[in-house]
């Protein structure tokens, strides 16, 4: 048990850090009109001109794309996983996601972020399928950590069989892994200079121009995509922090807050700058509730829009059936794959 779970363990132990810490306590409002940008409309001479620079940083090697692929598809019923599952003709999320940056970019880097979990059959799924075309060493996966469960009394959880169980540490820990695999000061060293950052199974994610070129343009640390909410909706939300503009996470605001009042969300598709991923930044920890066949669980996690408090920060509206394609569910897929064949017409197209 390393340093930093222990004085995790000891603070749940004591009684002192319990779920209703993960609230803020400090005062939240939601942000002004003019806290969340828009793209110039297609077309304009602004619009081409982000574009540019969005393709000129991917041809001077600038660009790496990280893909999160460290879930199990516990919620989807799929016994791999999520990233595998054929979603479309047969292609796994993660075919299509890296042949779909291949066809924009064919050099581009891309790093794939496994889990305990998932990192054997990712693995030999990218080998069977021959790296999906991609050119030797493009392809680079690196593993996530990972942490003990516990049981809300504070003992270790073990599975039915005696077994430890663990639990991945939140995606937040994508920058401690990231710096351990090495692949970050490498892309550095090669002149690359800005990550873009997404999850396997939004296929709406893709690599787009003009929001690389607004990126780039803006000179932030890290750049939010956003998407307008619609009935039903929960999830993270940019909103003011004591008057600074971050993300925040559906659990973490104050009691009471109208989550409502945002009209957008966090579809979790950001752009960062490979520098300010290079410094060391220290993220917040938070107590998260699960059950594990029935039972449940405690688990300790760090979340990556929190990285919006520390890095200077720009947030984007962007075409919410465009770029947010969620497949939460199998009842959920009919209706992706044909937002899916239509965001690859379009592409295909542009």
């Amino acid at each position: 048990m390393d340093s930093r779970f222990e004085a995790l363990v000891a603070r749940y132990r004591a009684g002192s850090w319990t779920t209703r810490d993960n609230q803020l306590t400090v005062p939240v409002d939601p942000p002004a009109p003019e806290d969340v940008a828009h793209l110039p409309v297609p077309g304009s001479p602004a619009h081409r001109d982000l574009e540019a620079l969005g393709r000129e940083a991917v041809a001077n090697g600038q660009v790496a794309a990280l893909i999160l692929a460290g879930g199990m598809a516990t919620r989807f019923n799929y016994d791999h996983p999520k990233g595998l599952y054929p979603i479309l003709d047969g292609a796994s999320f993660l075919e299509l996601k890296i042949r779909w940056i291949r066809e924009r970019a064919p050099g581009m880097p891309i790093f794939v972020m496994t889990s305990f979990h998932t990192d054997p059959e990712i693995r030999a799924h990218v080998r069977t399928h021959g790296d999906f075309g991609a050119s030797a060493g493009q392809i680079r996966l690196f593993e996530q950590g990972r942490m003990r469960r516990m049981t809300p009394d504070g003992a270790f959880f073990a599975s039915p069989d005696g077994r430890e169980d663990d639990a991945t540490p939140g995606h937040g820990e994508f920058v401690g892994a990231l710096d351990r695999s090495g692949l970050l000061s490498e892309f550095r060293s090669a002149g690359g200079t800005t990550v873009l950052f997404s999850n396997v199974d939004n296929l709406g994610a893709t690599l787009d121009w003009a929001i690389l070129g607004w990126h780039l343009h803006q000179g932030h640390d890290m750049s939010v995509e956003v998407a307008a909410k619609r009935p039903g909706d929960k999830g993270g939300a940019p909103a003011r922090v004591n008057g600074r503009m971050q993300l925040v996470e559906g659990f973490a605001f104050p009691p009471g807050f109208d989550q409502d009042q945002i009209p957008v969300f966090n579809t979790a598709t950001y752009a960062f700058s490979a520098a300010a991923l290079g410094r060391a930044i220290d993220l917040p920890w938070y107590v998260v509730e699960k059950t594990v066949g029935g039972v449940p669980v405690i688990q300790f996690e760090q979340l990556a829009g929190d990285l919006s408090a520390q890095l200077r920060t720009g947030y984007l509206e962007v075409e919410r059936d465009e770029r947010f394609i969620p497949v939460k569910s199998q009842e959920d897929v009919p209706t992706a794959q044909v937002l899916i064949r239509r965001k690859h017409a379009a592409m295909t197209c542009a």
